[in-house]
């Protein structure tokens, strides 16, 4: 799947004219530095909670846990998840169907019960989502993607990216 989704988004970004993909990678290189300062202002330990192997999870504990300050989802390599996709905003768009989302690492999810949302690559420092994620909408000008759109959703630390999307 994510050799069809790397092969996707390097078709596109050739036949595309995009200046946000692109920008978006390099951003995160630029974001590296953030990310190694809120690591350290954080310090050694994050938010204490219980941990859950979120794919392993029945629905009565996933629900056992909602009243819980912090809860840190783990995920491994391989796990697969349900996932529905959203747009929101100046265009709309949602997945008919959940889509399959595939880890490619461990981490952790960290959600506090007000909503704030980190990532974590040791399990125990954190980062803040909006830190590691970065977007780029893409617009066919030429072949088979002429007069279509898509978006690229970046995840994860610089190292993380595909080569060709650095």
């Amino acid at each position: 799947m994510f050799a069809r989704t790397r092969t996707f988004a390097a078709r596109a970004l050739a036949g595309a004219r995009t200046f946000s993909a692109r920008a978006a990678a390099q951003t995160l290189g630029r974001t590296f530095f953030t990310f190694a300062l809120l690591v350290a202002l954080v310090g050694c330990g994050g938010p204490q909670g219980p941990r859950v192997r979120f794919t392993q999870a029945t629905p009565s504990q996933l629900a056992a846990l909602q009243n819980e300050p912090t809860v840190w989802f783990e995920f491994h390599p391989g796990d697969e998840v349900p996932m529905s996709f959203v747009l929101a905003g100046i265009f709309e768009s949602a997945t008919p169907q959940p889509i399959r989302m595939v880890a490619k690492q461990h981490f952790w999810v960290v959600v506090q019960r007000e909503g704030t949302t980190f990532f974590s690559f040791d399990g125990r420092r954190l980062v803040r989502g909006d830190q590691l994620a970065k977007w780029g909408l893409l617009l066919g000008t030429s072949g088979e993607q002429a007069g279509q759109s898509g978006v690229i959703l970046l995840v994860g630390r610089p190292q993380d990216l595909p080569p060709d999307l650095r």
